[in-house]
């Protein structure tokens, strides 16, 4: 086999083995239901998936209705770690990809399998929701949906962010249903443009979590349901402090002003002890919080500020090379400003102008990464309360092209 074949250390009968013992817990855990999975008996492989993305687990579980094996396209910093490269090799014949950057080594790997009559997962968004519903698309997935001319299936997953929302550490069980739904053929896709195709997939991939709740009543319960909330929400819709909300169980506080919230079952911020705001769902103080941030960049732009943006201490700073594992460089004060971000430690400052990064994105709920130069760097934040996210919201306002898609 060739050296770049992203199947060649699959190992079938260890897939099937996990498959028969996780798929069970993982329906009876998140209560998983599916819709029109019927539609697998007739439509055979070559074919595309391309499901919405909520969560870290979303490709076993959009696996777990598919009678084929999957070949997920996952980044590469899932593979940074031994027992992540193990297992994603072994089990998942995944197609390691640049998060946020081109990459057309990826493209051939996809073209090859196509091909080969082989099932193919893409996730569209680049990335998991942070409040709900669906965001941006890449267009590049439209115009590799154009080349490929495979047929494609929409995995709609609904109820899956109330469940265990990006930033959360907890499982709220209510009931999560993967919908899918064949949006393109082979014959139509001869005819169709890019742009046509970009637009259906669209309508396809659109999911409102809250919708879905109102619709069906579910309560998601959860004694922990705003725990690290503060890895997203980052700025106080009342006093517009930045930094200074602080979760504990169902509780949502603004340490500045005293503004407390309630997370309920159904995934709305209640207000405990001011009348005059309203119920909050996540898309609601998600918008607000990023026009803010946009407002209060721009201010700092025109008056030409040198002032520190966001500042987090006791951050560690680790490098490496693509899918290589990352070594420690330093411990110290993470700043950000208009044009650079910089770590500091008592011996020495690692400066990384804005507009010479690129990829720079957040993975899981809180650690910062961006490429420099040829290497890849993380922050790691020693409070798991930090937020990433935060830089990342600001360097979209300041350089939108440098990062993750809004």
């Amino acid at each position: 086999m060739t050296k770049d074949n992203p199947t060649r250390k699959f190992n079938p009968l260890l897939y099937l083995l996990v498959r028969v013992t996780l798929v069970p817990y993982l329906i009876l855990k998140y209560r998983i239901r599916s819709k029109n999975a019927k539609l697998f008996k007739t439509l055979k492989p070559p074919f595309l998936l391309i499901p919405n993305h909520v969560s870290m687990f979303d490709p076993p579980m959009v696996n777990i209705f598919v009678p084929h094996r999957v070949h997920f396209v996952a980044a590469d910093t899932n593979l940074r770690t031994p027992i992540g490269k193990w297992a994603l090799e072994k089990m998942c014949r995944v197609i390691p990809k640049t998060k946020a950057v081109s990459d057309s080594s990826t493209v051939r790997r996809m073209i090859a399998l196509a091909r080969k009559k082989r099932v193919i997962c893409i996730f569209a968004e680049g990335r998991s929701t942070w409040d709900g519903v669906t965001h941006g698309i890449f267009f590049s997935t439209s115009k590799l949906i154009k080349i490929l001319k495979v047929p494609v299936v929409v995995p709609l997953i609904r109820g899956g962010y109330l469940t265990h929302p990006r930033w959360g550490s907890s499982v709220r069980p209510g009931r999560m249903v993967i919908e899918y739904t064949k949006i393109f053929d082979r014959p139509e896709l001869k005819k169709m443009t890019p742009e046509a195709i970009h637009e259906r997939l669209n309508q396809a991939m659109w999911n409102d979590d809250y919708a879905y709740q109102r619709e069906t009543g579910l309560r998601f319960n959860s004694k922990k349901g705003a725990e690290y909330l503060e890895r997203v929400l980052y700025a106080c819709p009342v006093c517009e402090a930045t930094g200074k909300l602080r979760s504990e169980g169902n509780r949502f506080i603004c340490t500045a002003c005293g503004f407390e919230n309630r997370w309920t079952p159904e995934g709305y911020l209640e207000p405990v002890n001011r009348p005059d705001q309203p119920t909050r769902k996540m898309p609601d103080w998600f918008q607000w919080q990023n026009e803010f941030c946009g407002r209060m960049i721009q201010k700092m732009i025109d008056k030409k500020s040198k002032d520190p943006i966001f500042t987090d201490e006791d951050v560690t700073l680790k490098r490496g090379l693509k899918m290589q594992p990352l070594e420690n460089v330093t411990r110290g004060r993470m700043v950000l400003y208009l044009d650079r971000f910089c770590l500091t430690s008592e011996h020495e400052e690692h400066v990384f102008p804005i507009n010479e990064t690129h990829g720079i994105q957040v993975l899981l709920g809180n650690k910062f990464e961006f490429y420099f130069g040829s290497a890849v760097y993380k922050f790691e934040f020693s409070n798991p309360r930090c937020s990433g996210f935060k830089y990342m919201n600001a360097i979209q306002k300041i350089a939108p092209h440098k990062t993750e898609l809004e």
